[in-house]
């Protein structure tokens, strides 16, 4: 038997989740399957084995159907949106046409879904799920709906995941910087003496330390609240690295170039809306790697300088 092509998995997930959402007529019954969704999630039931088979053989679609064929009808929908959640980030053929086709469905986004009926509960789900997070954590997730919800032309999902792309690491301001150097702009060298131990060592604390002892998952991770428009990352959501990095770079180079700081923050600040743009992290996370970037690059800067002190 040949194996769909992902057109045609991508298209079948899509349908499947369409007509469960159709099915979700209230708020009630949205809170319902909210309860069933974290009861999977947490393998408190028997059908919490479908998210378990997501990496099993066999065809994504395949499997999504049949955790809607074997489920009892009052788990019918929270076992597909947990099969189909467990299967987008499964390391499989098939993860990125589900991926696609649960972000099309179900993700915060201003295109709403096809079927009338489909858009309702998607709505009443997303209710379902904010209204079970904290306070903090609630206004962080409607703050990234909310940005979720901005138009996404084509032509901008390019560029903010190019961006996103070039600041990975915040190398593109290590190259920036040799590239001022090469031309004699003044102070060039001091900038890369600076920045190099700051960026390196504010980013490899953020992205290790910290996220570890956080543990906070992605957005894409909550099936109903994930819009990605790019590679999903595997790391932890909180704090933002890119936003680290960038406010890192932009401290340090601030402090050289104290004309530039505008610029600087403007180009950080650009990356770390990007994050939430693209669906890898909340408002919340930028922030925090915001504040972390810029304290954790001011301590290495000072630690930079005094050893140059005593050097010379």
């Amino acid at each position: 038997m040949s194996t769909p092509a992902p057109e045609q998995d991508q298209e079948q997930v899509r349908r499947i989740l369409e007509q469960e959402l159709a099915q979700v007529a209230s708020p009630e019954a949205a809170d319902a399957i909210v309860k069933q969704i974290e009861a999977l999630a947490a393998g408190k039931t028997q059908l919490g084995e479908a998210a378990q088979a997501a990496s099993a053989p066999g065809t994504a679609a395949n499997d999504i159907a049949h955790a809607a064929q074997t489920a009892e009808p009052t788990e019918e929908a929270a076992a597909v949106l947990t099969t189909a959640a467990a299967q987008a980030v499964a390391p499989t053929p098939e993860a990125p046409a589900v991926t696609r086709a649960v972000r099309d469905v179900l993700g915060a986004g201003p295109t709403p879904a096809p079927d009338a009926r489909a858009e309702r509960g998607r709505a009443y789900l997303r209710e379902a799920t904010l209204r079970r997070l904290g306070l903090v954590e609630r206004i962080d997730a409607r703050l990234y709906l909310l940005i979720n919800e901005l138009p996404h032309p084509r032509w901008l999902n390019t560029l903010v995941y190019a961006a996103t792309v070039l600041a990975t690491g915040g190398w593109i301001w290590v190259g920036a910087v040799f590239t001022a150097y090469l031309f004699r702009v003044p102070r060039s060298w001091r900038a890369l003496i600076q920045l190099l131990p700051s960026l390196v060592g504010a980013t490899w604390i953020v992205e290790y330390p910290i996220k570890s002892a956080f543990r906070r998952r992605r957005p894409f991770i909550e099936v109903v609240r994930a819009l990605v428009i790019g590679k999903k990352p595997g790391s932890f959501s909180f704090p933002s690295g890119h936003t680290a990095s960038s406010f890192a770079s932009a401290w340090v180079l601030g402090t050289v170039w104290p004309r530039g700081r505008p610029l600087f923050y403007s180009l950080a600040a650009s990356i770390g809306f990007s994050r939430i743009y693209v669906g890898a992290h909340y408002p919340g996370d930028v922030t925090a790697g915001a504040l972390f970037g810029t304290v954790l690059a001011e301590l290495f800067r000072l630690i930079v300088s005094r050893v140059l002190r005593r050097l010379t």
